[in-house]
């Protein structure tokens, strides 16, 4: 059962730290901070588990973020889910710790690659619009909806979730990413960490991307 509610639990302890301690640091993570070339992050471990989870803009991950129009498009999205499923190479984690990767979760919000979970709020959301669109205010609400949805279509972004497994937990003291060689267009990762022993934010970039504590 531990498992199944870790991210859970390890996700509110992140969120009590950012309460209390990282109140400032933490502020990159509200809704509203989507920054072309800044990439979100958690870490946070409990015992032999590590979760990271990760958000990015569609425009460091795939160049873009508008809803895919081509070939090239759909092919760019499907080549990044591909890299951001290998969580072993894109967080390489201590050595010594000897982790393994148990469970890998990857979304976005880009419509064609959404879970159905939300996909289906979107396409919920479209004909709730349509409805009121047609049936009161025509020209307000149709405008109005016309615009928020071309502001979220503009905003897509790419989203991962990695628990890893450490038979040395202990020794789990140190990360390195090769996240920058791959999405060029990201210029810093910043992390909100909770490990077993200590609670901190940490930015990494391309002249840092390997961390120790």
């Amino acid at each position: 059962m531990k498992p199944r509610l870790l991210p859970c639990v390890i996700t509110m302890a992140v969120a009590t730290a950012s309460a209390t301690t990282l109140a400032e640091e933490a502020s990159y993570q509200s809704f509203d901070a989507h920054v072309h070339g800044e990439v979100t992050a958690s870490l946070a471990q409990d015992g032999e588990r590590v979760l990271i989870e990760l958000t990015a803009p569609g425009h460091d991950v795939v160049g873009f973020e508008h809803q895919p129009k081509n070939a090239a498009d759909h092919q760019a999205l499907d080549d990044a889910y591909v890299l951001l499923r290998d969580g072993e190479k894109r967080f390489q984690l201590a050595a010594a710790a000897h982790c393994h990767l148990a469970d890998v979760n990857i979304t976005s919000s880009f419509s064609e690659n959404d879970d159905h979970d939300g996909h289906h709020d979107h396409d919920e959301h479209h004909d709730h619009d349509e409805h009121h669109d047609h049936d009161e205010h025509h020209d307000h609400d149709g405008h109005h909806d016309h615009d928020e949805h071309h502001a979220h279509g503009n905003h897509n972004t790419l989203s991962a979730n990695y628990q890893f497994v450490c038979q040395n937990p202990q020794a789990f003291t140190e990360l390195k990413t090769d996240w920058f060689s791959l999405f060029p267009n990201t210029d810093t990762i910043k992390i909100q960490a909770f490990t077993d022993d200590k609670v901190w934010v940490e930015t990494l970039n391309r002249a840092k991307s390997h961390i120790q504590w």
